[in-house]
C-alpha cells in the first residue's frame, strides 16, 4: 500500500463502528477521498477533536492499491486550522458546511482540481475571519468558483447560444445569459435586472464590490435554481442560506 501526505480539508464524518469513523476529505493532491480512521471514535484516540468538518489539516494515509472500491486508511490526521471563527456564529457556520457539501457533490473521488482547493481553502478562511458585511460576496464567489471549477461556469459576459453581447434573460437549461432573440425561444428564460447582471459578472471575475439585499436576494435564488438543476437535487444545507431572509426573491420571471 502506498503511503500519501497531502494538505486536506474534512468534508463530512459518518460513523462506522463504536470506535471507528468513514471520513469523506478534500485533498489538494488526490481530491476527493474516503478513508477509515481506525479508532477514531474513542476516548484518547490521535485523531480526537481533529476528524470534524471544516477542519484544514494535512492527512497521511494508506492507498489501497488495485481495490477501486475499497476504503483508504487514515494513518495520521494534523490539524492545520480548525476555523474556530466558524463555529462561534452561525451564519459563517452555515456558510462554511454549505460550500463543503457543495464540493462533495461537485468533486469527483480520486480527481484533483487545484481550482476548487484554492477556492475552497479561501472562502472558509474569509468566512472564519472576515468582516460580517463580506460575507454574502464571499459565499457567491465561492459558489461560482466551485461551480467553475467542475466544467459548469454559466455564461455572464454575452450570450449562452450566439455571444452577443447585449443580454438581459438567463436561462439555466440553456446555460446562462440570453440575448433578446433567444430568450423568446426559450420558455426558461427569465428576466435579470441590469444590477444582478454586472454584479454576477463582477463577482464571477473575483472582484471585490458590495451587493444590496435587492441584488443579493435576487442572485441567491438564481444560484440556488442553477446548483439544484445541474446536481438534479437540493442541497440539504440550502435551506439554511434563506431561512433568515423573507425577503428572498428570483430573478425575473420566465419570458
Amino acid at each position: 500500500m502506498a503511503i500519501i501526505t497531502t494538505p486536506a480539508l474534512v468534508l463530512r464524518t459518518i460513523d462506522y463502528s463504536e470506535t471507528s469513523l468513514i471520513v469523506w476529505l478534500y485533498t489538494q493532491q488526490q481530491g476527493r477521498v474516503h478513508v477509515i480512521a481506525k479508532g477514531a471514535r474513542r476516548a484518547r484516540s490521535p485523531f480526537e477533536g481533529a476528524l470534524e468538518p471544516l477542519v484544514l489539516g494535512e492527512l497521511v494515509f494508506y492507498r489501497k492499491a488495485n481495490k477501486p472500491d475499497a476504503l483508504d486508511i487514515a494513518k495520521e490526521f494534523d490539524p492545520i486550522d480548525l476555523h474556530r471563527g466558524l463555529r462561534q456564529d452561525l451564519d459563517r457556520m452555515h456558510r462554511g458546511v454549505y460550500l463543503t457539501e457543495l464540493l462533495g457533490e461537485l468533486a469527483e473521488p480520486d480527481a484533483p482540481n487545484e481550482e476548487a482547493w484554492t477556492a475552497i481553502v479561501a472562502a472558509l478562511d474569509a468566512l472564519a475571519r472576515g468582516p460580517a458585511s463580506e460575507l454574502e460576496v464571499v459565499l457567491f464567489r465561492a459558489e461560482l468558483a466551485l461551480i467553475a471549477s467542475a466544467g459548469l461556469a454559466p455564461a455572464l459576459r454575452g450570450c449562452a447560444s450566439c455571444g452577443r453581447p447585449d443580454v438581459g434573460a438567463f436561462s439555466i437549461p440553456a446555460g446562462g445569459l440570453l440575448c433578446e432573440e433567444h430568450a423568446r425561444r426559450d420558455p426558461a428564460a427569465r428576466r435579470i435586472p441590469v444590477g444582478a447582471l454586472k454584479t454576477l459578472s463582477a463577482l464571477a471575475a473575483g472582484e471585490r464590490l458590495r451587493v444590496g439585499r435587492e441584488i443579493a436576494g435576487a442572485i441567491r435564488g438564481l444560484l440556488d435554481d442553477f446548483i439544484t438543476h445541474h446536481l438534479g437535487k437540493r442541497l440539504r444545507t440550502q435551506r439554511y442560506l434563506t431561512s433568515r431572509r423573507p425577503q428572498r426573491q428570483r430573478i425575473g420571471s420566465p419570458t
